[in-house]
């Protein structure tokens, strides 16, 4: 499948980044380097939503963190806007532009509820006491969560923690969102949580996010879809193309829906069924009354 094309100017890209650590092997001190990512390529344009999927192990943790520049890369460059990573400064405000949403949201909070980590978050980046009331206002009543900001985090739903994680990461209005598998530890309710609120952030702010997840409810929120594999980015798909392929979904180790493998059994056993539009069970019917047809007036 052919590589996706942008004609705007990229928001943010990365050329040639490598990233390699080194290893203790014994006590005499001897070490090796193994190889992480090799020779990343990549462009996030302004107000997609992009995802990022690959096989366990294949470096997206490390490259989210290297976006979000909480670990530097050996070698190569990111810019944002242009401008190389290292010639922003002070440090923080990078941070400020680029923020990232770890998997497991225990480990973001500091704060004993949304109220004080935000105080907490937000001074950091040089908010006054007026400013950080402002923007708990903000991001709270922008998505609903009014209610949510004053209870302590342990009386909290997984879900519901997910959403102020993002909520308090929008505070300071980044550039761009990086969210690493925000619904992996979630159970069904508490991810339609989180997806409707990304549904909300595409639909009515155009928020620009990088994705990473290997859900397939949330790469159908994407627009295009990079594949790592081997410390490499392999391919740029459609999401249309990629979610519809279950030769590509099972080589990335995501999940192929029943509709999806119903038709490429049928492919298979060479009855002329065509591409499922999505994986949806109105378009499955459709493709299947379809062949019904054909099959009768043969």
């Amino acid at each position: 499948m052919a590589v996706i094309k942008q004609s705007a100017n990229a928001l943010l890209k990365v050329t040639h980044v490598q990233y390699a650590v080194e290893q203790l092997l014994n006590l005499n001190m001897e070490t090796r380097k193994t190889e992480i990512l090799h020779d990343i390529n990549l462009s996030v344009y302004p107000n997609e939503i992009l995802g990022l999927v690959g096989p366990n192990g294949s470096g997206k943790s490390t490259l989210s963190k290297i976006l979000a520049h909480i670990i530097e890369p050996n070698q190569g460059k990111i810019t944002l806007n242009g401008a190389d990573y290292q010639s922003i400064q002070p440090e923080w405000h990078l941070h400020q532009l680029v923020t990232m949403v770890f998997q497991d949201v225990e480990a973001q909070f500091i704060g004993q509820n949304f109220t004080e980590d935000m105080l907490l978050y937000l001074t950091n980046f040089g908010y006054n006491e007026t400013q950080i009331e402002n923007a708990i206002t903000e991001v709270t009543s922008l998505f609903g969560l009014q209610d949510l900001v004053e209870q302590p985090f342990t009386a909290l739903s997984g879900g519901q923690k997910q959403l102020l994680a993002i909520a308090e990461a929008l505070a300071i209005h980044p550039q761009l969102l990086i969210l690493d598998e925000p619904t992996a530890q979630l159970d069904g309710p508490n991810t339609d949580m989180v997806i409707q609120l990304l549904q909300q952030l595409q639909r009515e702010h155009r928020v620009t996010i990088l994705l990473v997840t290997h859900k397939l409810a949330e790469l159908a929120l994407t627009d295009r879809v990079l594949v790592l594999n081997q410390g490499t980015i392999k391919q740029s798909y459609a999401t249309k193309s990629l979610l519809t392929d279950q030769a590509v979904l099972e080589a990335n180790q995501l999940p192929v829906p029943d509709t999806l493998a119903i038709i490429t059994a049928l492919k298979q056993a060479g009855l002329p069924v065509g591409q499922l539009a999505d994986n949806s069970l109105p378009a499955f019917t459709r493709e299947v009354a379809r062949l019904l047809r054909r099959q009768q007036h043969a």
